[in-house]
């Protein structure tokens, strides 16, 4: 039985809209900038201490420093679309949901982990996977991929027309599954002809 809530991951992984900012440089820098997204890398990246991605050991094997690992993080969750989510190891990912910003911080530090590298790419990874799927108040957006210096976070508030548990930006597509609700209910030649307008208005 899983006892880890997706509230609880949602805290541990969705950063604060407000820490977002409005640029991204380099996605090493981008992603040590909350505890959050720090939680998202180790859950996500296969790290190895002195193997980044501008690692300069040709390939060699690194002699580990006392008490550097590789990642014993990664793959203890795996994130879907639309805000699914599969937890592979609930012990990993506890231990991982309650670590402090200084010990991530310092688990990051000592391995000297590196994931430098598709900057924009992997930064709009976050953006679009997490933080539009796991909250509805802001939507994110980004510009400016041939810009060397940065990338632009754009953002739009979201507003919801909400109906019950269902909600949409379209207040027509509420609409719809307001109708849906009925459909069923109604007299057969009814339907019929209902569905015959929806058709026609590709409904």
């Amino acid at each position: 039985m899983i006892n880890i809530s997706k509230e609880q991951i949602k805290k541990a992984f969705v950063s604060d809209p407000k820490d977002i900012g409005e640029e991204v440089y380099n996605n090493q820098d981008w992603y040590q900038q909350d505890s959050q997204r720090i939680r998202y890398i180790l859950a996500t990246l296969e790290l190895s201490p002195g193997q980044g991605a501008h690692s300069y050991n040709d390939g060699k094997e690194v002699q580990l420093k006392l008490g550097q690992e590789d990642n014993r993080f990664y793959g203890c969750i795996e994130f879907g679309d639309n805000g699914s989510y599969t937890i592979k190891d609930e012990a990993l990912l506890s231990e991982l949901i309650v670590m402090t910003d200084y010990q991530l911080q310092a688990y990051v530090d000592d391995n000297e982990y590196d994931w430098i590298g598709d900057d924009y790419d992997h930064a709009g990874e976050y953006l679009f996977g997490i933080m539009n799927h796991w909250q509805d108040v802001i939507e994110y957006d980004t510009e400016g991929y041939d810009n060397c210096d940065y990338m632009t976070v754009t953002t739009r508030t979201r507003e919801w027309v909400r109906d019950g548990d269902y909600k949409s930006e379209n207040k027509h597509e509420v609409a719809y599954q307001i109708l849906m609700d009925y459909f069923d209910e109604l007299p057969e030649e009814t339907r019929v002809e209902a569905h015959k307008r929806l058709e026609a208005v590709e409904c």
